[in-house]
């Protein structure tokens, strides 16, 4: 599932790959057997407008959804403007990220 950040934080994608640089396709394990791979951003100079990162959630059904919302959560708390996952904005809560998620596997 397609997960879009954005942020004024400059250094986010390098946190979140826990790496000092950061390419297309670089990913991370999860806790619960997910995977999150980096896929680009928009980048805009101008001031007061956030960076767009973008990911995507590699997460099967009967995986450990929980355990990922509160990686997702704890990873991108005040760091994050706006999330959505699969064009759904999103509050930025462990228990909406949960749900969507979960919704999100219901669906496929």
């Amino acid at each position: 599932m397609e997960l879009e950040v954005q942020t004024y934080d400059r250094f986010l994608v390098f946190d979140v790959l826990g790496k000092k640089s950061a390419y297309i396709n670089d990913s991370i394990e999860l806790p619960g057997n997910a995977k999150l791979t980096y896929t680009g951003g928009l980048v805009c100079k101008s001031v007061g407008i956030p960076e767009t990162v973008n990911f995507i959630l590699s997460i099967g059904s009967g995986m450990a959804v929980e355990a990922v919302a509160k990686w997702i959560y704890n990873k991108f708390k005040n760091k994050t403007e706006k999330m959505t996952i699969n064009r759904r904005e999103i509050i930025f809560d462990e228990g909406q990220i949960k749900k969507i998620i979960e919704e999100e596997i219901a669906i496929k």
